[in-house]
């Protein structure tokens, strides 16, 4: 139940953070507005591409189209931005968890803590686990869409990779992803649940806007709208996640995908908000010495 329970929190997290979290567009000047695959290519090397995926395993999502499944097709090796292997997930699962001496009623209070066992119900969580988790977790399981298949993009991807024995890379650990979090007090894990319980009845326009979006491959569409929902969070929040969650982890996946890049044909896939901007991907890849051409 716990190792279940972790995958579909993991791919929340980053939902969560998709709808709460954007750069500034007043940052934004460059020409990357518009697509989802993209040519990363240098003198010298062979070109890769880098997919800007969400994570929704609706079927306008994961049907992958035909230019994206061709890029996949001549690739030799796949990169996700998280490392989606289960010994990986499994290590990490206790993060959402509670310490022994805690529990969730007794941070929340009786009445938030009620609201999130009735809404988790409807995930299939039962109360036992709901009282131990963390409060950002269940707040990001509040903010997912209530899967049909459980094979969200990212995940839909790695395992094609998989099967066509691709070799595989992470660009991060979920342990690094979810450090974002875990640098919350207390009091800032209790106000996003609390956000996250007040918004849970428009969460399922919110994710059909965005997924309208990333369909259009709009990614100025998508980051006009982040940016109006981080206006509604706690700005101690938002601050935390601006610098944790975009900066500093858009360098460092750069930093990390330079091996896959230099050795040619890699095919990445990381969160579509973390390519636009003044300093996304796609900016500083360029800023490299990469050509950055949109392909889809």
């Amino acid at each position: 139940m716990r190792a279940k329970l972790f995958n579909k929190v993991v791919f929340g997290a980053c939902l969560v953070l998709l709808v709460l979290v954007a750069q500034p567009l007043t940052a934004w000047s460059g020409s990357f507005d518009r697509g989802v695959l993209w040519e990363i290519s240098k003198v010298g090397q062979q070109g890769s591409y880098l997919l800007g995926t969400i994570h929704s395993d609706h079927p306008s999502v994961t049907n992958l189209p035909a230019k994206v499944q061709k890029a996949f097709d001549v690739s030799g090796s796949f990169t996700a931005e998280l490392e989606l292997d289960m010994s990986s997930m499994l290590q990490a699962q206790m993060q959402l968890f509670l310490p022994d001496n805690k529990s969730l009623k007794s941070i929340l209070g009786e009445r938030y803590y009620r609201q999130s066992v009735a809404l988790m119900s409807g995930y299939g969580v039962p109360e036992m686990l709901v009282d131990k988790m963390k409060p950002w977790a269940i707040a990001a399981q509040l903010s997912m869409p209530k899967s049909t298949t459980g094979i969200f993009l990212d995940l839909k991807l790695y395992q094609m990779a998989q099967q066509k024995g691709l070799k595989l890379h992470g660009l991060e650990t979920v342990a690094e992803q979810m450090g974002v979090f875990e640098s919350m007090t207390e009091r800032q894990q209790k106000a996003m649940l609390i956000q996250a319980i007040k918004d849970y009845p428009g969460m399922p326009q919110k994710i059909s806007t965005l997924l309208r979006y990333y369909v259009n491959r709009d990614l100025r569409g998508m980051q006009t709208f982040s940016e109006a929902e981080m206006k509604r969070a706690d700005p101690a929040i938002t601050a935390i996640m601006k610098n944790k969650l975009i900066k500093e982890r858009n360098h460092r996946m750069v930093k990390r995908m330079q091996p896959q890049l230099t050795e040619g044909k890699a095919f990445i896939a990381v969160g579509a908000l973390h390519l636009p901007g003044k300093e996304g991907i796609l900016q500083l890849l360029e800023n490299r010495g990469y050509q950055v051409k949109a392909v889809y």
